[in-house]
């Protein structure tokens, strides 16, 4: 774990429907902006916003929709002590791997709110703390200015690009992919690749309830050649080629799973 970055995230909910900000305080400015399920990237450098669809995104840790009896099969949890996180008092929890096929977690968590305040993402044998995410100032409950969930920059003249999506099923479109045991998927959709493009990739996002992984097969694509699984802190990436498309599957896994999510990807037949 040798990288450090701050943001600072202003997180609201309506009862309509989450909004929230995040800018990054360091390296390449950036601000994600969610309004229900539509995202906006803003990258000021390049005077361009992004818009996509968020549709059912994998929030961390996706309990509630893989289910915590399904995430004990692959994890054994054991709780520690309290220890303050940002001047709050949180659970310490630790969930080890059952297998070698995922990482283990440290969880710190807000008895009363169940909030997550920190995060570390464990690796097997000496690797230790391979990633961790921590909040240094928590203020919860406090009123909102609807203004700090507004945009840091004026985006009047930039360029504008859509990433629309809509809902699918893989296997209608005549692919199969075999997750690890463990992991269920939580959405598959069609993406167009930009405003004039036509196009598309296809995603699926499989999640165990703490790690997430998304594989995106993109027909017509350029040809590739398979590559070793390449990792970055926790995040592993591989691409392979499957008939005319490219397969590349990222999440935060160990390569080898990542290399064993792609070689699985089947074209079976059109539908």
């Amino acid at each position: 774990m040798d990288e450090v970055r701050s943001s600072h995230i202003v997180h609201f909910f309506d009862g309509a429907g989450p909004r929230e900000r995040v800018l990054t305080l360091d390296g390449r400015a950036r601000e994600f902006i969610r309004h229900g399920d539509e995202v906006q990237c803003l990258y000021p450098k390049l005077r361009r916003v992004v818009i996509e669809q968020a549709g059912p995104r994998a929030t961390f840790p996706a309990l509630g929709q893989v289910g915590l009896s399904r995430v004990l099969e692959h994890y054994l949890l054991t709780e520690g002590d309290l220890e303050r996180v940002g001047g709050i008092e949180c659970r310490v929890l630790h969930l080890a791997p059952r297998d070698a096929l995922r990482y283990g977690y440290r969880l710190w968590v807000e008895p009363n709110s169940g909030l997550l305040l920190k995060v570390q993402v464990l690796g097997g044998g000496r690797r230790g703390v391979i990633e961790q995410i921590a909040f240094s100032d928590v203020r919860i409950g406090e009123p909102v200015n609807v203004a700090e969930l507004k945009p840091s920059w004026s985006t009047v003249g930039w360029e504008v690009v859509r990433h629309p999506s809509h809902e699918i099923e893989l296997s209608r479109q005549g692919w199969s992919i075999t997750a690890p045991e463990g992991f269920s998927v939580l959405t598959e959709v069609e993406r167009r690749l930009g405003n004039d493009s036509k196009q598309s990739a296809l995603q699926a996002v499989y999640s165990d309830g703490l790690a997430t992984v998304s594989v995106f097969i993109e027909p017509g694509a350029a040809l590739v050649d398979p590559e070793p699984a390449q990792h970055h802190g926790p995040s592993s990436a591989f691409m392979r080629q499957v008939g005319d498309a490219r397969v590349t599957v990222v999440g935060e896994v160990p390569p080898l799973t990542a290399r064993s999510i792609a070689d699985s990807v089947r074209f079976v037949a059109s539908h």
